[in-house]
Parts: C-alpha cells; sequence; structure tokens
C-alpha cells in the first residue's frame, strides 16, 4: 500500500484499523477449476494408454489368423519454471506516514512484524498478491512473452517477467487447437479492432448462445463422462449468454455464487463456471493499443473465451509439498530491515489433448 497517499498529521487517521480497501477482489479458489499436483519432477512423464486398435474381423473358419496385440499410449513432460518473491521494508520508509501509528516504539520500531501494519495489511495483501500469482502463471503464463511494443500481446509497461516463468493453460490450449482446428469454435467478435467493437459484436443476438451451442456440440464426447466437467467462461461471455437466453427462450439461466469470486450456472444441463479473473486479467496484462493520438486503438487479446473441460484434464504442479512454498520471514537486526522471502517452481500441463473444447 501505497501510504504516502493518506495525510499524517490531519488527525483523520491514527489507527490502520481504520483504513478500509476501496475494492478488494476475492479470487475462486484454483483447485476449483484445475487438479493440483505436487512432489512433480521437472522433465517427469505423466503417461497414458489410449486404446486397444480395432478387433473384430469377418470369421475365416478353421486356422484363423492371428494378428498383434495394439494398445497405444502417449506420455506428457512436465516443463517447471522457477518463481521466487524477495520483498524488503525499511522501516524509515514507513515512519513519515501513516503506517508509524502501527509500529513499535523505540529501539524495536525498525522490527515491523507483530505490528498492524504488518498484520493487518502487508500480509493479507501479500497473500492475494501470491493468489493472485498462481492464478496468473497457470493460465496466462507464457515463457516467450512480449509486450505489445515488441510484437507480442503483453501490454505495454507490464513487466514480461511477471508470466514468463512457465506456459500456462492457455499457451497449451492454442497449441492443440492449432494443431486440431476442429477443437476450436471461432468467436468472431475477438477480431473487431476496437474494444467496444469486440464487446458489441459478442452482444449481437444470437451470437453468444450460438458460442456455446457449437461448444458443446463440436466437443468429443468423452468430456461429458467426466462428471466435474464444466463450461469455464470469462464473465463477458456468460452476460451476453444470459442475455440471448432470455430474450430468445424467455428463460433466466440461474446464477449462484458458490464461493468468492466465482459463480455456478447451469446451461443445456452442463455447469457453467463464471470466471471474472479471466476477464481483470485479460484487461490488465492484453491490452492492445495501436496507433497515437486521435488514431490511437485500444482492444483486448481475445476477451471472450471459454474451455469445456473437466478439471481432471487440467494439471498445474510444483515440486514442493505444498502448493506454495513456506515464507521466510526475517527481521535483520544488524541492517534494520524486514526481509520477505518465498521461491519455488511451477507448471502446467493437459493430459488429454482429444478431451478439451475451446472458444477463443
Amino acid at each position: 500500500m501505497n501510504f504516502e497517499q493518506f495525510t499524517v498529521d490531519n488527525g483523520a487517521i491514527r489507527d490502520l484499523n481504520e483504513l478500509l480497501f476501496t475494492s478488494v477482489f476475492n479470487d475462486p479458489d484454483l483447485e476449483r477449476v484445475v487438479t493440483p499436483m505436487t512432489k512433480v519432477e521437472n522433465g517427469k512423464k505423466l503417461g497414458y494408454v489410449d486404446r486397444m486398435g480395432d478387433v473384430g474381423t469377418a470369421g475365416a473358419g478353421c486356422n484363423p489368423t492371428y494378428t498383434d496385440v495394439e494398445i497405444t499410449g502417449f506420455e506428457k513432460t512436465w516443463a517447471l519454471g522457477d518463481w521466487e518473491i524477495p520483498k524488503s521494508i525499511c522501516y524509515k520508509d514507513l515512519e513519515d506516514t501513516i503506517a508509524r501509528y502501527g509500529m513499535h516504539e523505540g529501539t524495536e520500531r525498525a522490527d515491523l512484524q507483530d505490528t498492524p501494519y504488518w498484520d493487518k495489511f502487508l500480509i493479507p495483501l501479500l497473500k492475494s498478491a501470491i493468489n493472485d500469482m498462481f492464478w496468473r502463471l497457470t493460465w496466462f503464463g507464457d515463457t516467450a512473452a512480449q509486450n505489445v511494443e515488441d510484437g507480442g500481446n503483453i501490454t505495454d509497461g507490464i513487466d514480461v517477467k511477471l508470466l514468463k516463468v512457465c506456459d500456462g493453460l492457455w499457451k497449451r490450449l492454442e497449441t492443440i487447437i492449432a494443431n486440431n482446428p476442429a477443437q476450436q469454435i471461432t468467436i468472431a467478435a475477438n477480431s473487431e479492432d476496437t474494444y467496444a467493437g469486440q464487446k458489441a459484436a459478442l452482444r449481437t443476438q444470437g451470437v453468444a448462445i450460438g458460442i456455446v451451442d457449437d461448444l458443446l456440440s463440436e466437443a468429443d464426447g468423452r468430456i461429458f463422462d467426466k462428471p466435474d466437467h464444466a463450461i469455464f467462461m470469462t464473465n463477458s461471455l456468460f452476460k451476453a449468454l444470459r442475455t440471448d437466453v432470455k430474450n430468445l427462450h424467455n428463460i433466466q439461466l440461474p446464477v449462484e455464487k458458490v464461493m468468492s469470486g466465482i459463480q455456478l450456472s447451469e446451461y443445456d444441463g452442463h455447469a457453467v463456471l463464471v470466471l471474472d479473473i479471466w476477464d481483470r486479467m485479460i484487461k490488465k496484462y492484453e491490452t492492445i493499443v495501436t496507433g497515437t493520438g486521435n488514431a490511437a486503438k485500444t482492444t483486448l487479446n481475445c476477451p471472450h473465451r471459454a474451455v469445456l473441460a473437466s478439471p481432471q484434464n487440467l494439471f498445474v504442479g510444483t515440486s514442493d509439498k505444498d502448493r506454495l512454498a513456506s515464507l521466510t520471514v526475517k527481521f535483520d537486526d544488524r541492517k534494520r530491515d524486514n526481509f520477505i522471502y518465498a521461491a519455488s517452481n511451477f507448471g502446467t500441463l493437459i493430459g488429454e489433448d482429444e478431451l478439451v473444447q475451446v472458444a477463443i
């Protein structure tokens, strides 16, 4: 928190507990949409037995011809990238801010642990930022990420190192649909040359419902055999779908907030999970501005998206025993600084390529 934006000596705020966050996003639980795996080794294989070849030929009577058993399979390889969180805080940076009212006094004032500043603001905000990190890497990680000005899709001004830890699930899904275009439902609205156009095109009557119907009808039927299969979609697509269903069929799609930041609905008997965090991260990390001055145009990189899959086929992994490595929190009595550090590795993997259907 930038405490310098708060006035210190006007008597308005003396207790850090009086501060209210103007807006707090409680992000959905990552494990609701993916399968986490721990103690994963970089380069370790995840193997699948696929199927046996076709059997049953025309009968030949006596002395049939015997053929070899053909069983096919495949394997995927974990690629884990390293991440770290190194932070330091000097008490001198806080003495002339409102944070000073939540600090120890005297010799101990440099040690910020066990203070209102530390317990009620710094640590909760850090936990939220770490949760954001896992969502960002899981879905939007890209080891080849580049800013728009360098020919990529990452918002200019965003440090691409935030995304380069590993390839996320969207990067892997793009590879799958590039190899098999039948697994993609094209959302034409994403190709509009302004963000306003991208929104308006999706909201044209019948567009959203057509996208979701195609997503379901073109998908591999084995996806539906998984009891936890669902359509994961951006909030932008869900709002357009809900409007379509109401206008075209006079039916109101049910909406239930099942946990912080995640909405559950149902369409044609299939669960729909609305992930507003996708919308927020696309706007933050994938805003594309072209041109300058009056000729400048702003679009988002595919703001409307959906994936039909089972979480059992979408994996995230780390070599740690827990998803989040332990934080090292220390006060250096000699340097009089407070240090926070965490480091580990992280990666994603899609099990069976055929068992995803993507709308983008």
